[in-house]
């Protein structure tokens, strides 16, 4: 039984931790503390009560702690080692109380109540201020200590289990603050109230905001202090207003210049000892941030937030996050705010603007009546006069001024009668009416000009079952002015005017079948001065406040007015006025005006209806016939204006200089100027349908018309209107009213310009015709593109060009390289010399085989040149290309005869070498054989065939001779490796090896060679022997009487090395110099020099393999000097 209770006491001992290592760095810890310095003793002495807990402990991922023992020995898990921070390192194993010595006075009674009562206890989100970093920090914690028993079941210790929450409980206060600040700001307008919400909402958290201060830039570069929370009025913190360059408190310059949050940790220094705010805390503040509150789209700030920090957490990145979230709160709301009160300031001053304008338009009003009377009253006079009549053009001209008048007048007369009821002031004098019956006396003014327009005229008015109380002149101007509208949009169909009573209101109802009214601009007919933007009228003149007039006075009857309409179909106008008087002021039944009566007399409005129905003026036949001219020579305007007055005036201005077409649109005016251009064109820019400036647009982008001279006229002053009008394309801008001498100047000096200009152009276009006649003339591609983009747009070309690409000459700017049948692969070779010219500054030239439309190949010879910038903005270049497809044919013919000619040389040199090869052996032979008969023989034989076969054995030795000299003349252009690169010779070494082959003659000649060090080459080994053999050999062979004495060197020139091999034998004449490098060639006989001729070809050819080439100099009397190139092999390699 002993042994089996050791036994067990050792798995205890053995099994009382994880085994496996799942309790982390935990276990590690408590597996190698010394235990038996604690109160809890070694782990072999555990209770197992002990043991179970720290396994629970060690294998849970949930943060745990717990004591045990009389000590209350501190044990944790993994998971719980962030929380103890700074404490990780020496925790395990010492007493609770000391690990939590700052919240035990906090967690120390609960503990001992746990202790003693054996009943857990539970927090959720408990405070507690945490020494983990080094500081107090605010942490938040729900936990809850349970009991733990010992095997005895007495409780000996306490486990917690933990979940901090600091994260997010302040998480959650923070966004509580920035929500409450949003919903705070979306109920501000002004700037004051923006940040009264600020200090209100701040003031709310002065945990995460101890303090805040608020300071704005002003406008005159001063710092204001705006807002403030958690700190007095008067602390030295909080100065009310900063200088620019101020460094104290706040570092207001460097915040303006570099807008970027800024830590102040010197905050008592800033302070002059005054107590630092603490918020909501026992401590005060140690740390403020100051941040931009930037301005959208501007670089330098709004102002700038100082935000006094929690003392008891630090400002990392979600702290910074939170208050960089406040600044944009409150740049938002200050942007919105300023926009607010900019917008409201803009109000007021539209609204003082209208208040001024319809102050001034009565006045004015009222001012022109005087001068308007004074002119019409005399004009009548004279129009009632008899002699007046007998001059049919002054009568004409005078009831131009007349009608004119009356126009003006009308239109004075809506101005005084809108700025009346804006202000208030026009008093409505409602009488019982007819309105039946005057509403049909009214519209019956109208049928005169509508059937002249072609148009059904339909009046129902029945008869009413009452008398309706209205304003007599104000019921006149509704009537006419619906009238006239119609009238001006309805060009087919029918108008309708219909009175009817509908319940306790009658209802008028003015119907068309015009142009109609797009649904978008429904909602603003009704507005001052709004006009339908494009719309197709019989005129296009007005002041667009005849339906805002007739609005205004319909109100005032206490009525409404409504709209309907449908594009293309017609529009319907009804007006609804209450029967009765008991929606009228009772003072103005039935009383006298009090002020001047503006109503229109109704001929005013037929008179300008039908104005807009003459198609050409109404000149009388007298005053036509003298207009008509038959002079051909003079010049021609076209004339569009869509009044006829100004068109009849300015048509008798100028008939008696030029021929003048006049027309009534612009749309006319295009077709005229179209089938016959002419001189000028003088345009009126208010027209319906197409205006002065569409006619302008539509006339600039036709070839044959833009360059006719075009002068706008418009009764738009000002220095906008001008420049809008000539930053179109217009030549010159009239503006109304002009005097007969400034239209008159203007149209001369803008043809005799026209004119000018026309005989620059005839001037320029024969230089061009002689040009192109000397670019057609030329067997060249020639011509001009420039590139947009990825693509080649053709600008001019030449007849050769044209032809080349089976087009005419006049529809090659049009082409695209589809068309042509240019590959996109030729357009970017092209594109490439293009840019590489744009890029170097200078002609680059290249060749390349073009595929044509028909598929057919051709070779072009091109070259490129970069001229500039191009008339659509790219880069502008010439071309001048050559078809040298037939020398490119014959280049091809060498290139084979070359090939062929290399090839037979290269077979021919192959039979050489075989044959040498082939006659080596039997010669060999022969020699052997015949020196041999000669020792064996020689003795029986007569001295007749001695010398016989002396001559056998002599020929066979030259014959080997020879053939092994052709074989070596064959082998001199090939290398042992014909793919391998050159190889890097030392010249010293093939000298060297030289040197021992000829050992023998040397010593026989008793010759002197003398070798300065040589460099090394670009070659081969075997090859430059052969040189430096032959060339020293013929040194040798060709001495003089003297001791044979040859010197080698070598000099650098160039990338080259040039050597010489000099001797002092009998030297070459200087015609032989050149020769004696031809195979076979010999200068001697060969009894006195014997040799094959074959040595020195065989140098020739060696040098000139390698790019070289070998020349020799001498004076022909003694001594030659051979000179060779070979390539340096460079310094690196040497």
């Amino acid at each position: 039984m002993r042994h089996s209770g050791e036994k067990l006491s050792r798995d205890l001992t053995r099994n009382a931790l994880p085994l496996d290592g799942s309790g982390g760095e935990m276990e590690t810890r408590i597996r190698a503390f010394d235990w038996s310095a604690t109160p809890v003793g070694t782990i072999d002495q555990w209770p197992q009560s002990l043991r179970t807990v720290v396994n629970i402990l060690l294998s849970s991922r949930y943060a745990m702690w717990m004591a045990w023992g009389p000590e209350l020995t501190f044990f944790c898990n993994d998971a719980y080692r962030p929380t103890l921070g700074i404490k990780d390192t020496w925790a395990l194993g010492a007493p609770a109380d000391r690990v939590w010595a700052e919240i035990w006075p906090d967690i120390g009674p609960r503990i001992e109540s746990v202790m003693h009562t054996g009943i857990a206890t539970y927090e959720e989100g408990l405070l507690l201020f945490l020494e983990r970093s080094g500081f107090p920090e605010e942490t938040y914690h729900t936990f809850s200590y349970s009991p733990l028993a010992d095997d005895d079941g007495v409780i000996t210790g306490m486990l917690c289990v933990v979940t901090e929450e600091t994260e997010r409980l302040i998480g959650e206060r923070r966004v509580e603050t920035l929500r409450g600040l949003a919903s705070a700001m979306a109920t501000t307008n002004t700037e004051e109230e923006v940040l009264e919400a600020l200090k209100q909402q701040l003031s709310r958290n002065q945990k995460d905001l101890p303090f805040t201060l608020t300071y704005l830039f002003g406008e005159g570069g001063g710092v204001r202090l705006r807002s403030f929370s958690g700190i007095s009025a008067n602390h030295p913190l909080a100065v009310e207003s900063l200088e620019w360059d101020a460094a104290t408190p706040w570092p207001v310059h460097e915040i303006a210049l570099h807008p970027a949050p800024r830590l102040i940790e010197d905050l008592p220094e800033r302070c002059d000892s005054a107590t630092i705010p603490a918020g909501d805390w026992n401590n005060p503040v140690e740390l403020a941030v100051l941040v931009p509150i930037r301005q959208q789209g501007q670089e330098r700030p709004a102002g700038f937030l100082v935000v006094g920090t929690n003392p008891y957490r630090q400002y990392d990145a979600a702290y910074s996050g939170f208050v960089d979230l406040l600044s944009g709160q409150i740049a938002a709301a200050l942007a919105n705010a300023r926009a607010y009160e900019a917008e409201r300031r803009r109000a007021e001053a539209l609204a003082e603007i209208d208040r001024a304008k319809t102050t001034f338009f009565s006045n004015v009003s009222h001012e022109l009546r005087t001068p308007l009377t004074l002119m019409l009253s005399p004009v009548e006079e004279l129009l009632a006069q008899e002699r007046t009549a007998a001059d049919p053009e002054q009568r004409h001209l005078l009831e131009l001024v007349h009608r004119n008048g009356l126009r003006l007048q009308r239109l004075v007369n809506t101005l005084l009668d809108f700025s009346r009821i804006e202000a208030g002031r026009v008093r409505a004098v409602y009488e019982p009416t007819d309105l039946a019956h005057y509403t049909a006396e009214l519209a019956a003014n109208f049928r005169s000009a509508m059937e002249k327009a072609g148009l059904e005229f339909r009046v129902e008015c029945g008869e009413l079952s009452a008398p309706v109380y209205v304003d007599r002149d104000m019921w006149e101007k509704i009537v006419l002015n619906l009238l006239s509208n119609a009238l001006k949009f309805t060009f087919t169909g029918s108008v309708t005017v219909r009175l009817r009573t509908a319940g306790e209101f009658v209802e008028l109802v003015v119907q068309d079948t015009g142009i109609g009214i797009p649904s978008a601009e429904l909602p603003r007919v009704f507005e001052r001065f709004h006009r339908v933007s494009g719309a197709k009228g019989r005129t296009i003149e007005g002041t667009g406040i005849g339906l805002a007039l007739v609005q205004e006075l319909v109100k005032l009857h206490a009525g409404s007015i409504e709209v309907e309409s449908e594009l293309s179909r017609g529009t319907t106008f009804q007006v609804k006025l209450p029967l009765g008087t008991a929606h009228l002021p009772k003072e103005n039944l039935q009383t006298e005006r009090s002020l001047s009566s503006t109503a229109l007399r109704s001929d005013m409005f037929l008179q300008e209806a039908l104005r807009w129905l003459e198609d050409n003026g109404s000149l009388p036949e007298e005053v036509h016939a003298r207009s008509r001219t038959t002079a051909g020579t003079r010049e021609r305007i076209l004339l569009a204006d869509d009044n006829p007055d100004m068109r009849e005036y300015v048509e008798r201005l100028l008939r008696d200089r030029y021929d003048v077409t006049a027309v009534a649109s612009g749309e006319e005016a295009l077709h005229a100027a179209i089938s016959n251009p002419p001189g000028l064109i003088l345009s009126d820019v208010m027209m319906p349908g197409l205006d002065g400036f569409g006619l302008l647009k539509e006339l600039r982008e036709r070839p044959e018309t833009r360059t006719i001279p075009l002068i706008l006229v418009s009764a738009r002053a000002g220095e906008e209107s001008r420049v809008e009008g000539l930053g179109a394309g217009a030549d010159d801008y009239l503006i109304k009213p002009f005097t007969a001498r400034e239209l008159l100047a203007r149209v001369g000096a803008h043809l005799s310009m026209s004119r000018r200009r026309r005989d620059a152009e005839a001037a320029l276009k024969e230089s061009q015709a002689t040009l192109q006649s000397f670019y057609d003339s030329s067997p060249f591609l020639m011509g001009v593109i420039e590139i947009e983009g990825d693509n080649i747009v053709p600008v001019y070309c030449n007849l050769t060009t044209a032809g080349f690409f089976g087009v005419d000459l006049e529809t090659f700017p049009a082409q695209t390289s589809e068309i042509l049948g240019v590959s996109r692969a030729t357009d970017e070779t092209w594109i490439a010399h293009y840019r590489q010219s744009q890029r170097e500054g200078r002609s680059i030239h290249f060749e390349y085989e073009h595929v044509k439309k028909s598929s057919e190949s051709c070779w072009l010879s091109a070259t490129v040149n970069h001229l500039g910038a191009g008339r659509i903005g790219g880069p502008r270049f010439s071309f001048v290309a050559e078809d040298i497809t037939e020398r490119k044919k014959q280049e091809e013919l060498i290139r084979r005869s070359n090939e062929e000619l290399r090839r037979a040389n290269a077979d021919l040199e192959q039979f050489a070498y075989s044959a040498s090869h082939d006659l080596q052996e039997p010669l060999r032979q022969v020699a052997i054989y015949s020196q041999l008969l000669g020792r064996k023989y020689g003795s029986r034989l007569d001295g007749k065939a001695s010398e016989y076969l002396t001559y056998c054995i002599e020929g066979a030795q030259r014959m080997e001779m020879l053939i092994s000299d052709l074989l070596a003349y064959s082998q001199a252009t090939k290398t042992s490796n014909p793919s391998a690169e050159p190889e890097f010779v030392d010249a010293n070494g093939a000298l060297e090896a030289v040197r021992k082959n000829l050992a023998t003659t040397i010593e026989e000649t008793r010759a002197v060679i003398t070798a300065a060090h040589l460099p090394v080459v670009h070659g081969d080994g075997v090859p430059l022997m052969h040189v430096f053999q032959n060339l020293i050999s013929n040194a040798l062979k060709y001495r003089g009487k003297e001791r044979p004495d040859v010197r080698i060197w070598a000099e650098q020139d160039s990338g080259w090395w040039r050597f010489a091999v000099q001797d002092n034998g009998i030297g070459i004449p200087k015609p032989y110099q050149e020769q004696v490098f031809g195979i076979f060639k010999r200068l001697h006989d060969r009894k006195d020099y014997p040799g094959t001729g074959i040595g020195l070809a065989i140098c020739q050819r060696v040098v000139e393999r390698y790019g070289g080439k070998i020349w020799v100099e001498s004076d022909g009397r003694q001594g030659s000097t051979f000179f060779f190139t070979l390539p340096d092999a460079g310094p690196h390699e040497r």
